[in-house]
């Protein structure tokens, strides 16, 4: 099935390398500039805890009313997973966020920043995506991840190291689900 690259959405400092159709599902790997990222970040207080995940977002929440300097897509905002795959002995992280210009931000925010890097990404805009990939309905977005990394294996991808990136990107309709990957 041939995909029009032109009709591929991009977010700023994106570039559509390749795009993979497997399982009925269109994959896209895609390049990224060094990105930031504005929000609320923790992690867990041990590599088998998880961090604490309604208390970040309920931080991102409260801090909704304070500005964030240059927005990259205002109206695009989501949650990036550190360390969580490969399964790694560091504690993982979780952080509440949108990508902005600067790291220049209100001293209540953290700012991370993930590295130029290939992804691999879904597009989650409707039930057909879980019904290929799982048989069912509906899925949480991060439940992508695996059919994600069963991909890049596939592809001959590994992630990225030393610490995994993903990330979930969330507009009014729709979202996607990233895995950053290096080439072997």
């Amino acid at each position: 099935m041939a995909f029009d690259r032109e009709q591929i959405f991009l977010f700023p400092g994106e570039t559509l390398v390749d795009t993979i159709l497997d399982k009925g599902v269109r994959f896209d790997i895609i390049k990224r500039d060094e990105a930031i990222w504005c929000g609320t970040l923790g992690y867990a207080p041990t590599p088998a805890d998880e961090p604490d995940i309604p208390g970040l977002l309920a931080a991102y929440q409260a801090l909704i009313p304070v500005e964030k300097r240059e927005p990259v897509a205002p109206d695009w905002s989501g949650c990036i997973s550190l360390g969580y795959w490969p399964d790694k002995e560091a504690p993982r992280g979780i952080m509440f966020m949108q990508q902005v210009g600067t790291a220049h931000q209100d001293e209540r925010y953290a700012v991370y920043k993930t590295p130029a890097s290939l992804y691999i990404r879904i597009h989650y805009n409707s039930a057909e995506i879980p019904q290929k990939l799982f048989g069912k309905e509906q899925c949480q977005v991060f439940e992508l991840y695996g059919p994600i990394h069963e991909l890049a294996q596939k592809h001959g991808y590994e992630p990225l190291s030393p610490v995994g990136i993903e990330f979930e990107y969330y507009g009014s309709a729709s979202c996607f689900a990233y895995c950053g990957v290096k080439k072997i």
